[in-house]
Order: C-alpha cells, then structure tokens, then sequence
C-alpha cells in the first residue's frame, strides 16, 4: 500500500523550503511578457478574471476563444475577444492563461500553434495564495493531512487528498490535475451513498431547488421528507416556483426555509450570486449587501428526522455543522458536506464529523476537473 502519510509529509516539507513559490514564479513570468491574453469566455473565466484583477497587478490586455461568435465582442466590461489566428500573430510575446475546465484540450491546441507561454492559474491559488505562502500554514496543513490520512476509508480518499494539496502549490496542465480524481454522481457515489426509501433529506444550501429535484429522481418518488434551506431570496423565490410545479403527494412532505445556517440564530449581512449563480456568501451584516437571518439546524429541527444532510454553503459548513450537532449525535444521518471552500475545511470537517461520532466511515469525493466541488462523505 502506498505510504501517503510519508508522501505528502515530505512534499509539504520540500514547499516550506522554497525560496519562491510557484505562484509567484507563475505570476512573474506572466508580468515579463509584452502581452496577456486570456483564453476562454464562459462562466468559469468570470471568478478567475475577477481574481486576477483583485490579487495581482496582471493586466489583462485581450482574449481569445475559438467560438466564432465570440470574436469582436467586448466582454469583463473592456477586453475584446479576438480569433485564434489572429492570436497567432502575437507568437512568444503574449503569455496565454487559460480560463475553462478544457484546460487540457485548449493546451494542446495552443502547444500545436507553436505558443509556449501558456500557464492555468486557478482561482483557488489566487484566493488563497497568503495563506500558502505562510510556512507555518504549511506546516499546519501536513499535521493535519497526516491525520486525515488515518481516519479516510478507502485508497481514493487518500490519493484524492493528497492530489488536492499538491494541486494547491504546484498545479500542473500536463499532469494529474483534477481530471484524475474526477468522478461523477455528486452527492449520490456508488457504494457510499446508498438511498432508503423512507430518506429525511436536509438540503442546506438548496440554491433554486436543483439538488433538491435530484434527490426526488434519485429516490424515485419514494422519501419520508425534505427540508430544504436557502438563505438567498431570489434564489429561494425560484426554489418556490419549482416546488409549486410538483405534485401535491410531494409537495406535500417538502418544507422550505428561507434561512442560512450557522451555528448560532442571528441577522446577517449576505452578498447574493444574483440569478444564474450559486454563491451566496455570509458577511458582516450592514456592509453593502441583502440581509438575511441564519438558524441552528438543531434548534429549528429539533423535533424532525434527519436521515441525510447535504450541505453547500459557500464557507460556513463548519459552522453549520457545529449548529447541526445534537442532530448529528443522535441521528447519525448520512453526510455529504462540500469542503473546498477554504483549505482548511479539507482537514478541519473530517476530523470534526469523526470526533462526534467515531461510527463514521469518512470519504472524499471530487466531482470537478477543476478546483470547485470536493465533498466530505460520512456514513454508518
């Protein structure tokens, strides 16, 4: 069996030594070309634009895609979109970042245009890029793997683990990435999740009610109840159109909440993914946001079944985890909690969810072929 305790022990004690950081060699190399062009327009180069923009003095100058339609079109409020013939004509003096889960695919492409300043930076990295860089942090992250390590179930945990952690420092286009520990069924994994028919479902995090329809197809109709939480008004304002489109027999076990989850009752400042967007992340209540009240799952749930918890909230799942412990003790539902957030919910749910209830059989899942849905699981 593989030793990934030594592994990844050793990986992170090699990063603590350098000088640089890959990052920061990344982002210069990207400042020492003449030209920055960013390649791919669709929803995954909006946050990854946005982050360049906010954590590095990168000037973005224009971008490129291979959708004809996009050619011409002016989009992040001044970049023009041009053609990838008319990229050509730039050659060594344009460094290309790369904005679309086809990382690999468009690396290719450009490697057989003859371009060699072609780079991927996540935006996890550029978010997060104070918190590697600060060596005491790295060492709180291998303690912390080592113990993880100890208590995941199965091999892919493991490899998935420790893929995640070097794609932190060292993310690389040719190699592994987060297409090798891609798998699908987000929520529902073969051979973790196994679904009764007699299933009480706690979607926190329910967005317009899409995980939510899921669970009734997965279930095929035949579930005790839902309780479904959203603390986005306009998100939850769609979650109620989609409900209302149901049949009554299911209508009437669902029960939706328009409140977020913590670990304490409290008003909240939120800002809103807007429509089409799932995030929608608490803050300090009288910033420049909607407002908004949070609930401890124990107290508003004290009297109902809890046989399986989703949780997608955007940061706050510890908290909501610490809000939802009594359910958890007693109950011992079946979790699938998300856990990439911020890097330290990759150790800090695990070891939580195993402490509070030792029974806990503790997986990781990745349900991406980027940085975005890497889920806790814990079942009986």
């Amino acid at each position: 069996m593989k030793d990934y305790k030594r592994e990844i022990a050793a990986y992170l004690d090699e990063v603590k030594e350098r000088e640089k950081y890959s990052i920061d060699k990344l982002i210069d190399d990207i400042r020492r070309s003449k030209y920055v062009c960013v390649f791919g327009i669709g929803a995954i180069s909006y946050p990854i634009i946005s982050a360049i923009r906010n954590f590095t003095d990168i000037k973005i100058d224009f971008l490129c895609d291979n959708d004809q339609a996009k050619w011409g079109n002016i989009y992040h409020e001044n970049l023009t979109c041009i053609s990838p013939d008319e990229l050509e004509k730039y050659g060594d003096n344009v460094a290309i970042l790369i904005a679309t889960q086809h990382y690999k695919e468009i690396y290719g492409q450009l490697k057989k245009r003859g371009f060699n300043k072609i780079f991927v930076i996540t935006e996890y990295r550029l978010l997060n890029n104070e918190y590697f860089k600060n060596r005491e942090n790295i060492e709180v992250i291998k303690q912390n793997a080592i113990k993880v390590i100890d208590i995941l179930e199965d091999e892919e945990s493991r490899e998935i683990l420790v893929v995640l952690i070097k794609n932190w420092f060292d993310f690389d286009v040719t190699g592994i990435g987060y297409k090798g520990i891609f798998s699908q069924d987000q929520y529902y994994p073969v051979g973790i999740i196994r679904l009764r028919d007699d299933e009480a479902f706690v979607d926190a995090g329910a967005y317009n009610g899409d995980t939510l329809l899921e669970f009734i197809a997965k279930t095929d109709q035949q579930f005790d109840s839902i309780c479904a939480f959203e603390l986005d008004r306009q998100n939850f304002h769609e979650m109620e159109i989609t409900v209302n489109k149901l049949e009554t027999k299911l209508k009437d076990k669902i029960k939706l909440y328009n409140f977020g989850m913590l670990d304490e009752e409290k008003d909240i400042g939120y800002e809103t993914g807007g429509s089409g967007k799932q995030s929608t992340c608490i803050n300090m209540i009288g910033s420049d946001s909607d407002s908004g009240r949070t609930v401890r799952l124990s107290d508003i749930m004290r009297n109902d079944k809890a046989t399986f918890i989703k949780m997608d909230i955007e940061g706050s799942e510890l908290k909501a985890l610490f809000g939802a412990e009594e359910i958890i003790r007693n109950q011992k539902p079946k979790l699938a909690i998300c856990v990439y957030h911020k890097p330290e919910h990759l150790w800090e749910i695990p070891l939580y969810l195993k402490r509070i209830v030792p029974e806990y059989k503790i997986f990781l899942r990745h349900h991406t072929i980027l940085e975005y849905e890497t889920v806790c699981y814990a079942v009986i």
